[in-house]
């Protein structure tokens, strides 16, 4: 039974991911070092203070995180300027559907407050949810489950009855760590075997994930 879906945000309501990366890549190019693609994949969806971690171990202070890292939000906030901030196929479909069945939807998302309401309200979708749960909020952030518990706690749906929509690793180990019906909507990050297998279902894009529903409330 589904009662409740919690999404994350960038690379499953929003292509971000594309951007992200061209972000880093950037970030990198002014300061004159490379970095590799699976580097910038291994931060998606993670708190920065672990992205940091992953960061260090690499350059081995060769480089300062928390300065690419704001050069990266530069850059992402130009490309957006030009770009603007394209929504995923089939979101405002499963939005629309949710809210005429009564059903209630959150984000749970890794980006920190200020910038994740600001990216909601843009691509209009902050009116359809319930809650919101920032990376900034919560002590352990994903791949630990404690980000979607609090997401379903706030919608009032216990998490066995909630559906998660993810897109990275992280995510989806997140979600079934939170023993939560896990929908993958692949997006840019390549997933392994082992965290395919933590999925339940991989829907193309959203409008599919309405087919799912209908399924398990039928």
């Amino acid at each position: 039974m589904t009662d409740g879906v919690i999404f994350d945000m960038d690379g499953v309501m929003i292509d971000s991911e594309r951007q992200s990366t061209l972000g880093w890549k950037l970030a990198a190019r002014d300061n004159n070092i490379d970095m590799p693609e699976w580097l910038i994949d291994s931060f998606k969806g993670r708190p920065a203070e672990y992205s940091k971690l992953l960061f260090d171990d690499y350059f081995k202070g060769k480089a300062d995180y928390w300065q690419l890292r704001q050069q990266r939000i530069e850059h992402v906030h130009e490309i957006r300027q030009r770009e603007g901030i394209p929504v995923k196929k089939g979101l405002f479909e499963l939005l629309n559907y949710l809210r005429n069945k009564n059903i209630p939807c959150a984000v749970a998302t890794s980006t920190k407050k200020e910038s994740a309401e600001k990216t909601l309200h843009k691509i209009g979708a902050w009116d359809y949810l319930k809650a919101v749960v920032y990376g900034d909020e919560v002590e352990k952030g994903k791949p630990e489950p404690d980000i979607f518990c609090h997401a379903a706690k706030q919608i009032g749906v216990e998490p066995e009855n909630c559906i998660v929509i993810e897109d990275s690793i992280t995510g989806i180990m997140a979600g079934h760590a939170a023993g939560m019906y896990v929908v993958h909507v692949p997006d840019t990050i390549i997933i392994d075997d082992d965290t395919r297998k933590l999925t339940n279902v991989i829907c193309d894009d959203l409008e599919k994930v309405i087919d799912v529903i209908e399924v398990q409330n039928c």
